[in-house]
């Protein structure tokens, strides 16, 4: 059922905690995607957002332990540390406990380690991390990030995800892009996907995941069947939680092939 939130008196982050913290671990993707398909608009996600699903897309930030992003998705929408002001502090500290880190921390995924300058700022606390591959030469970012190899010419996403949880980070929240997340679907390692439609229409040429479809890279035999947790309408957008039926819970059915991002194409 479609529970309309009151126009006037809308909270997105009473919401988040309400309807989003039964999160003890996983990958939760966050994305953002108009009535035609796209997930940008002329490159850019902020035209199909709005002010309701920005404060939610922060909450959503406040409990997670680290924030997985593609790099090319990083230097488009130019990437920084996360920043919490002290309504999402507070959301953190009651979801997450008192001696959790002040924000997530920032996990790149990047074949070439090139990520952009604004996610290496020298002034955080919280030292971001760079997903690569073996043979990449790190060493441009490992002054100010902490690298995680998994894969050898080709980003194994399943050893990426268990590098991060090795590091204690359990509620991994991925940001995208398309591409990242059509590799992690592949991978059967999204657990759960919280989904804005936004009201407009771009007449973007690619829907999606097109790019990917598009190159042949999509391994899954059939599509992941997910199941609707509940949806929430504010301002003309439609806030919607979907969980996978197969991932990680009793009864899963087998996970599908990891699908590697290859080629010189950025993760996005």
């Amino acid at each position: 059922m479609i529970e309309p939130g009151p126009d006037d008196a809308f909270d997105a982050v009473a919401l988040a905690e309400q309807r989003y913290a039964d999160w003890p671990e996983g990958v939760r993707a966050n994305m953002v995607m108009s009535l035609d398909g796209a997930a940008v608009f002329q490159g850019k996600v902020r035209p199909l957002s709005s002010r309701t699903d920005q404060r939610l897309f922060h909450a959503l930030r406040a409990m997670a332990d680290v924030i997985l992003v593609g790099a090319g998705t990083a230097r488009v929408e130019q990437y920084g540390p996360a920043i919490l002001d002290d309504e999402l502090t507070a959301l953190r500290k009651r979801q997450l406990g008192p001696s959790a880190t002040p924000a997530p921390h920032i996990a790149m995924v990047t074949r070439t380690c090139s990520v952009p300058a604004t996610a290496l700022a020298a002034e955080s606390d919280l030292r971001p991390l760079v997903i690569t591959t073996e043979r990449a030469d790190a060493t441009s970012v490992t002054v100010h990030a902490d690298v995680i190899a998994a894969g050898d010419e080709e980003i194994d996403f399943a050893e990426a995800i268990g590098g991060l949880r090795a590091r204690g980070f359990r509620r991994i929240l991925c940001e995208g892009g398309p591409t990242l997340l059509a590799a992690l679907t592949a991978a059967g390692l999204v657990e759960e996907l919280c989904l804005t439609l936004a009201p407009v229409l771009t007449a973007e040429p690619a829907g999606v995941g097109a790019g990917a479809a598009a190159e042949g890279t999509n391994l899954l035999p059939v599509p992941v069947r997910a199941t609707l947790r509940h949806s929430v309408a504010h301002d003309d957008h439609l806030f919607l939680r979907y969980v996978t039926r197969s991932i990680g819970r009793a009864g899963r059915d087998d996970p599908p092939s990891p699908a590697p991002v290859s080629g010189d194409r950025e993760v996005r």
